[in-house]
């Protein structure tokens, strides 16, 4: 936990102690995702049981590792699922004022992509850092909204409150050519309230020599010293989860499932390799099968075409066909499954297995993920109000910048979609009743099952308008006496009678009810 600027000092060494753990956490986090489970778990072979069989196995293990993959990485799918649910469609941004800001900034940003990477660093690493900057030159000058690495990211807390920071550093070292040699430099933005330093050290392998100027790197000629945002907070946002007592970061989602997936890929392994060593069977026959070589004295088999030659008294050539009774294994296997799901929040159905039913749809399908949805609740939560508050920051350097329709923007909601396919009819029959009762306008119903703005609900409720038939007339009632009701009842029957206002008393006074009893 750094507390000061102090680490940031010549002589002191980088990365700081404290962040070190971190670091190799997140490191680890990373090759688990990328699928290389052998560089972290170096104890995943306990080669010495089966010694005997050392070349099998090796070449097996070679077969599994030497540029391929265990065919399911869980830490993958357990990200690429949670991904694609809370930001896989991403989540409608609208406001009744400065639309075509609020536009800007999504499209110049390309928001969805960077809300997913975000998520999925949420995901492995415990947090997610988004950072806003002006971009005043190009074909589209104006802020933008980007996914920062949080390996880069060392924030500064108050050691009373864990949960408030003092300013947050994004510190990255590079080399690059300064004169005739090759320079390890420190690149650090230091984001605080209002303003952004930017500061360029010189390395002396991990230990920070002294500060020079930022002109002596090629990249940073034209970035000034001290920035002066207009922003009344820092343009670093940080989404967490879930975090330890009185703990900085945020807690990752690998954490959980790390022992289970290590057990469940060491039982592959050694069901794989026992079925490689046992892929070729053994044969036992009578002695008269072998030849011996004269010279080495060498016993081999002898086989003319498949046709072995047994006397009457001897024993005829068989395979040695092994039971592995390996029913316990794939149980247990079974078994450590069922935990990923459970502690992951995630359902079967989630990633495509309906083995338990057939295939749910609509609001049959959202209970059946009821767990894997309040997971991706949770998530949503953490991440609006930061949203929100990044939208807002990148609004205000576009009206200091003087961008063209530039509005400072206030969200209120951030409609958020849950990434599961959409039962149009379910939708359209929920809007209607919702219209129907007075719930919700006819607008605001297009708006949502179309996903348009107020503007083209309202254009599309005047085409519906314009469209529609002209209303038909009812015709009046026609008085009758009862005599008439008789007639009209005997020529096609009394529906075919012109309604009256009191018909059931007429019908009575005739004696009708007494001559149709039946």
């Amino acid at each position: 936990m750094l507390i000061d600027m102090n680490w940031l000092t010549p002589r002191s060494h980088f990365p700081p102690e404290d962040e070190k753990d971190r670091l190799l956490s997140y490191d680890k986090y990373n090759l688990l995702y990328e699928g290389r489970h052998e560089a972290v778990w170096g104890d995943l072979w306990d080669l010495a049981d089966i010694e005997d069989n050392i070349d099998v196995v090796s070449t097996f293990f070679a077969r599994i590792y030497n540029g391929k993959k265990l065919p399911m990485n869980w830490f993958k799918v357990v990200t690429s699922v949670y991904s694609d649910m809370v930001v896989g469609e991403p989540p409608r941004l609208m406001n009744p004022v400065g639309q075509t800001e609020l536009d800007g900034i999504v499209n110049r940003s390309d928001l969805s992509v960077v809300l997913y990477n975000a998520c999925n660093n949420f995901i492995q690493f415990g947090n997610a850092i988004l950072k806003v900057r002006f971009v005043g030159t190009g074909s589209e000058p104006g802020s933008i909204i980007e996914n920062v690495d949080p390996s880069i990211w060392f924030p500064v807390v108050n050691p009373d409150n864990v949960n408030e920071y003092s300013c947050h550093v994004l510190a990255w070292k590079f080399k690059e050519m300064v004169g005739s040699s090759v320079a390890s430099l420190l690149r650090t933005e230091v984001h605080t309230a209002g303003a952004i330093d930017n500061h360029l050290y010189w390395m002396n392998g991990d230990e920070i020599d002294h500060e020079v100027e930022l002109n002596i790197s090629s990249k940073y000629i034209n970035v000034p010293k001290h920035v002066e945002t207009g922003v009344p907070y820092p343009l670093v946002f940080v989404v967490s989860n879930i975090k330890k007592r009185n703990d900085v970061y945020g807690i990752s989602d690998f954490d959980s499932i790390e022992n289970l997936v290590k057990e469940l890929e060491t039982r592959i392994i050694k069901v794989s390799s026992i079925l490689d060593i046992h892929s070729r069977p053994a044969m036992t026959g009578p002695s008269s099968m072998l030849t011996t070589d004269m010279e080495t004295g060498e016993e081999t088999m002898r086989i003319n075409g498949r046709f072995f030659a047994v006397n009457k008294d001897e024993d005829k050539p068989e395979y040695i066909t092994w039971d592995g009774k390996l029913d316990s294994s794939f149980q247990e296997m079974d078994r450590l499954v069922s935990m990923i799901y459970a502690v992951t929040d995630l359902n079967p159905a989630a990633i495509g297995d309906f083995s338990g039913g057939a295939v749910a749809s609509g609001s049959a399908l959202r209970r059946l993920l009821l767990r894997t949805i309040s997971h991706c609740n949770r998530i949503r939560v953490r991440f609006d109000q930061v949203l929100k508050r990044a939208i807002k920051a990148a609004s205000i350097l576009d009206v200091n910048g003087r961008i063209k329709d530039a509005v400072q923007i206030e969200l209120s909601i951030i409609s958020w979609q849950d990434g599961l396919p959409s039962d149009d009819l379910e939708n359209s029959m929920i809007e209607q009743t919702r219209a129907n009762s007075g719930l919700t306008s006819r607008s605001s119903a297009i708006m949502r099952l179309d996903g348009c703005t107020r503007e083209e609900a309202d254009e599309e409720m005047e085409r519906i308008k314009r469209e529609a038939p002209p209303p038909q007339q009812l015709a009046k009632p026609v008085s009758m006496s009862g005599q008439d009701i008789s007639n009209a009842s005997k020529q096609g029957g009394i529906e075919k009678a012109p309604l009256m206002p009191d018909i059931v008393s007429t019908l009575k006074d005739i004696g009708y009810f007494k001559t149709n009893s039946g």
